[in-house]
């Protein structure tokens, strides 16, 4: 008896033996970083994984704008920086200086064609393993060693973060940087070293244009601390970084931000009134975003539908909040909340907020996870028992973590979609220009960016990469491109167009510059790529005059001068300004396409022309010669379509039976126009004396309701 009760009591024990190595084991991989490499690994493979299988095993993209990416830094790589295509003036469309390096040296070693997208992605798997040490280190800084383990738990299993780190672009390695930025604004806090946080605010400002407001701010911080008194140079050393890159894009662009940056203020295109309320309405879904965790994946955050954007374990907020409150180390993390907050203020107003899983936030989650897990440590050692806040803050922090592997599942799978979906409409597209179109033929598009696949000279319309198109806003960008397509030089324009359905579609204006079949459209059951012929017999047209009692007023007179409305560079030249609003709506520029009608000696003609309606002024420079009358003819209409933005989205038709309006030369009164269009297309002409044309520049403004499209001025 007593043999069988020794057995039935090691049955008892052995159970609790296996527990206790269990324990010990865990606790003993919990102290290696081994499990975290498993871990971010095992994340890494499970998106690769997904990717490749549906892409037929191709490394292709799960958005199509890393190939533009690769192509300038194929670019860096033969010698010509920052031209997009050789030989033309430079561009910034990649946006990222030190991410274009990168890449550039990845294909000066051998990574061409999609061996440059694979590295660009190996690139970004290496930042995200080492954002997680990084993370551990962090979170142990703010409560310990299981704080340290949560914290990179909670950044390994985020899905939008590792969605971030694969997608291949700048943002994985500005991720990295901001959780870099923040380690060591810890370390400076307990050495009293300032030196990492300069060398990673230097390599901020060379990464992104978010980089100089950092360099601004860390001067501010490092000028407050006993070290950075002693030592202003390093204080100094991240603005100079960020300086430089503005300047050296000044010289090699002209613009100093980036080129694909100007047209993004969602000011410039929404108006103030709009644009306050889409911002605070995005601050709001930030904030829910912080606080619940997760949304509904039906639900739009920002300009982008939601899909789960943002994850963040529930009430992550309040932890983060009670954290900078009261946790041991809150000078710092405070530091580094101000230096997000202050971001998260400056990208907010763009017109592409809340796209890509609200990648212009995304830069801050890591560090937010690390303050999350700091914050729980905190408030479950607030319960008092020692036993009982390791269960909490264990029960907690492993609910987060299942909802978070959860969500690396989704995005996984919504990054793999998004990468079949470009291997079935883009890249099949780019195959087939690249076997069916003979080398060198050029190729205007407004529809994707596989150029760096095709090898063929691209013309993006939309002034991402193009030095042609620059300049155009947003919300004009129909407008923009139809009027710089007419001052491109008739040997520089492409004979081909890469549009899409819902483009051609939506637009009378494509539709009239490429009318005819497509020579080909991909098959992808999205939104479909076509390859049509362009044609310009509109196209530079409107730069003619047409009107006979026009053309009978001018006669015997000398052109001076010309403006042509809605092409940015020309107004640029012109000093041209407007204001043209509906109540409190901003109205915007469209194309017109309309007839003259028929004459007794001249037959109808078709003139597009790129306008504005204006309920307001315009005003302009025009050259001139001193002392002589100034005729002026204007090409208008009796309505036009007016693009609005924010609450109003959308084309308009506006009537204006009868335009009129109020002229003054050099601030001085130069009369009164009244006119009543005929039906299509109008031109009306109008006089400034010759006493108040006094020099050879003169600044004339138009105030009233009318029709602007073209102006032409004779002397």
């Amino acid at each position: 008896m007593r043999g069988i009760f020794a057995r039935r009591r090691d049955r008892v024990k052995a159970p609790r033996a296996v527990r206790l190595h269990l324990r010990r084991m865990i606790r003993a991989m919990a102290r290696s970083p081994l499990w975290l490499l498993l871990l971010g690994l095992a994340v890494s493979l499970l998106f690769l994984g997904l990717l490749l299988a549906s892409t037929d095993g191709h490394f292709v993209p799960p958005v199509v704008d890393l190939y533009l990416i690769c192509q300038y830094a194929k670019a860096m790589a033969e010698g010509h920086p920052f031209q997009y295509n050789a030989g033309e003036p430079g561009s910034t469309g990649a946006t990222s200086l030190l991410h274009t390096v990168l890449l550039a040296m990845g294909h000066a070693v051998g990574a061409r064609g999609e061996w440059l997208v694979a590295f660009a992605v190996a690139l970004g798997i290496a930042f995200f393993l080492a954002t997680l040490f990084l993370a551990r280190r962090i979170g142990r800084a703010l409560g310990g060693e299981a704080t340290g383990n949560v914290a990179a738990a909670l950044v390994a299993l985020n899905g939008p973060v590792a969605w971030g780190f694969l997608y291949g672009s700048d943002i994985a390695l500005f991720m990295l940087l901001g959780t870099w930025l923040f380690d060591q604004l810890l370390h400076a806090e307990s050495s009293g070293n300032w030196s990492g946080v300069a060398v990673v605010g230097v390599l901020l400002g060379l990464s992104r244009p978010e980089g100089l407001p950092v360099a601004l701010l860390l001067l501010v911080l490092a000028l407050r601390s006993p070290d950075g008194r002693r030592r202003p140079a390093l204080a100094l050393a991240p603005l100079a970084a960020a300086a430089f890159v503005l300047v050296l894009y000044k010289l090699t662009t002209g613009a100093w931000l980036g080129t694909s940056v100007a047209d993004k203020s969602l000011f410039a295109n929404h108006g103030l009134v709009s644009s306050l309320a889409l911002c605070a309405q995005y601050g709001v879904d930030v904030i829910r975003g912080m606080l619940l965790g997760f949304y509904p994946s039906e639900a739009p955050v920002g300009f982008s539908r939601g899909w789960a954007p943002f994850y963040f374990p529930p009430l992550a907020l309040l932890l983060v909040i009670a954290f900078a409150g009261g946790g041991a180390r809150r000078r710092p993390a405070g530091q580094w909340l101000l230096i997000v907050a202050v971001l998260w203020l400056l990208v907010t107003p763009n017109v592409f907020m809340g796209v890509h899983y609200n990648r212009y936030l995304m830069w801050a989650f890591p560090g937010l996870l690390c303050l999350t897990a700091g914050g729980l440590d905190l408030v479950t050692r607030a319960i008092g028992n020692e036993k009982a806040a390791r269960s909490a803050f264990r029960a907690l922090a492993a609910l987060a973590l299942v909802l978070g592997a959860l969500s690396v599942v989704r995005f996984a799978a919504l990054y793999a979609e998004a990468a079949g979906e470009v291997w079935r409409r883009d890249v099949a597209t780019a195959q087939w220009i690249a076997k069916t179109l003979p080398p060198g033929v050029a190729i205007a598009n407004v529809a994707t960016s596989v150029e760096y696949l095709t090898g063929h000279r691209n013309l993006n319309l939309h002034g991402v990469t193009s030095p042609a198109f620059f300049g155009n806003r947003t919300a004009e960008r129909e407008a923009g491109l139809f009027e710089a397509l007419g001052r491109l030089p008739v040997e520089a324009r492409p004979a081909l167009f890469l549009s899409s359905v819902s483009s051609q579609a939506g637009s009378p204006t494509l539709r009239e510059l490429a009318p005819g079949p497509p020579l080909f459209q991909s098959s992808s059951l999205a939104d479909e790529l076509l390859v049509l012929r362009i044609d310009y017999a509109l196209v530079g047209k409107d730069a003619r005059m047409f009107g006979r009692d026009a053309k009978g007023a001018v006669g015997g007179l000398e052109e001076v001068d010309r403006l042509n409305v809605c092409d940015s560079q020309d107004e640029r030249a012109h000093g041209y300004a407007h204001s043209s609003k509906l109540g409190n709506v901003a109205l915007f520029g469209t194309v017109r396409i309309d007839t003259y009608p028929p004459a007794a000696d001249t037959p109808e003609e078709k003139v597009a022309d790129a306008g504005r309606v204006i309920f307001g002024f315009e005003e302009f420079d025009v050259r001139t010669r001193p002392g002589r009358e100034l005729l002026v003819v204007m090409r208008t209409a009796g309505s036009a379509q007016a693009g609005a933005m924010g609450v109003a989205s959308g084309v308009h038709e506006l009537e204006v039976p009868e335009a009129g309006f109020v002229v003054t030369a050099n601030g001085k009164p130069a009369g009164q126009v009244i006119h009543r269009p005929a039906p299509g297309w109008n031109e009306l002409s109008f006089r400034v004396p010759a006493a108040l044309v006094t020099a050879d520049k003169t600044r004339l403004r138009l105030r009233g309701r009318y029709v602007s499209h073209q102006f032409w001025f004779f002397q």
